[in-house]
């Protein structure tokens, strides 16, 4: 009888480690949909650190997890930090083009986002220059041309507080198992 409440006890102990770790400190998401295409695709499993931004603040080019509530959506989206509080977003048409391309400018200063594969062919439903309010972030799907992101004026800039947490590590699929770095440090 005492064998059988010890083991209890040890499952009963084990649960609460589970239940704590997955509450507040970590968290899984299924990526969905190609938004963020090429890095990440449909069916990754990635591993969310829920308390970074307890501890710390978003950072330019940080992969997250944040909270869309808009309209009739609820859900979790996984997207790129951009920009950052008081930054200006600009989107200008390429002058040289022959297709349309549009270029992001963040401060006046054009981007070079080695991570995308694509130009980018849409500006999104914003007025622009875009300024980014306190405690807001600009976030964009790597596949521009396929991401429901801050461009749009139905999700605009997300709030700090919709922000979930940092990804930080792939699971799966597993021959791209590995942590997942800030493009600002790379």
């Amino acid at each position: 009888m005492k064998k059988g409440m010890h083991y209890i006890t040890q499952i009963a102990v084990i649960m609460i480690c589970v239940f704590f770790f997955r509450t507040f400190l970590f968290g899984t998401i299924t990526v969905k949909g190609s938004s963020m295409e090429p890095n990440f695709h449909h069916g990754d499993f990635v591993i969310v650190n829920k308390l970074a931004y307890h501890i710390g603040t978003p950072q330019k080019g940080d992969v997250v997890i944040c909270r869309l509530d808009s309209g009739n959506r609820n859900e979790n989206i996984i997207k790129r930090i951009i920009a950052l509080p008081g930054d200006e977003v600009d989107m200008k048409l390429k002058e040289d083009g022959w297709d349309w391309e549009y270029v992001l400018y963040i401060n006046g200063e054009e981007q070079h986002e080695n991570y995308i594969s694509e130009i980018m062919q849409q500006a999104g439903t914003i007025e622009y220059p875009f300024e980014v309010k306190q405690n807001c972030y600009f976030v964009m799907g790597d596949n521009r041309n396929a991401s429901t992101d801050s461009r749009e004026a139905s999700v605009g800039a997300i709030h700090k507080e919709n922000i979930k947490g940092k990804v930080f590590l792939r699971l799966y699929p597993f021959e791209n198992m590995g942590i997942i770095k800030n493009t600002e440090e790379r």
